[in-house]
């Protein structure tokens, strides 16, 4: 999905994008280098390109930040539905 401006989509959701993180890793080192620049920089939201840049890790992204891609925005905590389709606990999914 390129040329979605992610400045612009964060400011559109009233965040400030200030360090972006680029890679091409597994889930596993992806979700380490998410957890800790987003611990580091003490992030409020997560903004991607779309909603396949985060699937895999969208549990973790959502228990301690908001997750803003194109189309919506997931709330901190968002319940993720299980795969019966009922919602579960945020880390659920």
């Amino acid at each position: 999905m390129s040329g979605v401006d992610l400045h612009e989509l964060a400011r559109r959701h009233g965040y400030r994008l200030v360090y972006t993180v680029y890679t091409d890793a597994r889930p596993l080192v992806t979700v380490l280098a998410l957890a800790r620049h987003a611990s580091e920089f003490d992030a409020r939201a997560v903004v991607v390109p779309g909603f396949e840049h985060a699937e895999s890790v969208r549990q973790l992204v959502t228990e301690h930040a908001a997750l803003i891609t194109p189309m919506r925005l997931y709330p901190r905590g968002h319940r993720w539905a299980t795969s019966e389709g009922s919602p579960g606990r945020p880390g659920d999914g």
